[in-house]
């Protein structure tokens, strides 16, 4: 049982072992020429393996980016979390996102929310990823759901619905926050990855009244 033990134990080690090298050898290649330039031919090759182990561990080289750009969601879901919860549904959303808009202009790494931007820093890739647009979408839905099935106010609206809605509208603010901070650095103007400034007005388009 021991000796079993032992090669199970080596087996696991050396799959983490050949799906770190693939990983490290993507972040390499979409460093250095792109992400469209880059090829899973590629990506196998520089990590030392076959084409055909490459697709035992990832269905394709948009698999070894999720992971990258939806790092961010946790942080935002802990936010959210954390907001008081005597909050109306969308003045928790725009204070959370507003914590990770100031958490992000001080980032190492400000290229997180990129997924949702109107072009990644780098061109690693050309277009967004939807798979990873519906796990972001789903995530965040998740926490507002628990927000509304413990909130002492009642809603019209199913509470899974509204979820649904607030995430989706909550994201396109996001996407368009980080449009307009990507037109005014081109222009010369000096914007961080997510501006507050910019969240708050792309928010504040929810609380205009209607005519």
């Amino acid at each position: 049982m021991i000796r079993v033990a032992e090669t199970l134990g080596r087996r696991e080690a050396n799959k983490r072992a050949t799906r770190q090298a693939l990983q490290h050898a993507a972040d390499r290649l979409f460093a250095s020429q792109g992400y469209t330039a880059t090829t899973v031919r590629d990506i196998a090759q520089a990590a030392g393996v076959t084409e055909r182990t490459f697709f035992r561990y990832f269905a394709g080289k948009e698999e070894l980016i999720l992971d990258d750009a939806l790092s961010w969601l946790p942080v935002l879901q802990e936010r959210v979390r954390a907001r008081p919860a005597a909050e109306e549904p969308v003045t928790a959303l725009r204070h959370a996102v507003l914590d990770v808009a100031f958490s992000l202009a001080s980032s190492p790494r400000p290229s997180l929310l990129w997924l949702f931007s109107d072009g990644p820093p780098g061109a690693r890739i050309t277009r967004l990823t939807p798979g990873a647009v519906l796990r972001a979408e789903a995530g965040l839905a998740e926490v507002i759901r628990e927000r509304l099935e413990t909130s002492a106010r009642p809603t019209a609206l199913d509470p899974g619905y509204l979820a649904d809605i607030l995430a989706r509208t909550t994201l396109a603010l996001i996407r368009s926050a980080l449009i307009r901070g990507s037109q005014l650095r081109e222009a010369g103007e000096d914007a961080g990855p997510l501006p507050p400034g910019l969240v708050n007005q792309a928010f504040s388009v929810l609380e205009i009244p209607s005519a």
